[in-house]
């Protein structure tokens, strides 16, 4: 019989995983990180959608305004979801969404999959973060 994964004990395996590897935050793109993490299937586009899981508290979601009805349905865990229209910067709710979370400086995992402009556009944002690979973390919780 098929059992229905539970996203939010996923959630906090990585969290201890990232306390472990002195991590404050795990970045993801659409992609199979956040599908077995979240539950949410997303295509990648040049809109930048995200979810930001920090080492504690629950996860923040960055994405266009005109997806929010449909990203709504499919988000199962973590009601901060943050909407940018097309004159905003997504990177700029990245940075607020880790501040909201108390996270200014530290370290912040990536995934490998995670595209250059995304990286480019929140590290600009936000000297005091050192951003490393997530795949020792992610490796932890069964998501590579």
């Amino acid at each position: 019989m098929f059992q229905t994964p539970n996203y939010t004990e996923r959630i906090g395996k990585l969290q201890a995983a990232m306390t472990e590897y002195g991590l404050h935050a795990l970045i993801l793109e659409p992609g199979l990180e956040m599908l077995y993490l979240t539950g949410v299937r997303w295509g990648k586009s040049e809109r930048t959608f995200a979810v930001i899981l920090p080492a504690k508290g629950e996860p923040v979601w960055v994405l266009p305004a005109f997806e929010e009805m449909r990203a709504r349905e499919l988000i199962r865990i973590g009601t901060d979801i943050r909407v940018w229209q097309e004159d905003e910067s997504p990177y700029q709710l990245i940075v607020d969404g880790l501040k909201a979370r108390s996270v200014i400086a530290g370290r912040i995992a990536m995934d490998d999959s995670a595209r250059f402009f995304v990286f480019d556009g929140i590290r600009k944002l936000a000297p005091k973060l050192h951003f490393v690979s997530a795949q020792q973390a992610l490796k932890t919780v069964g998501a590579q």
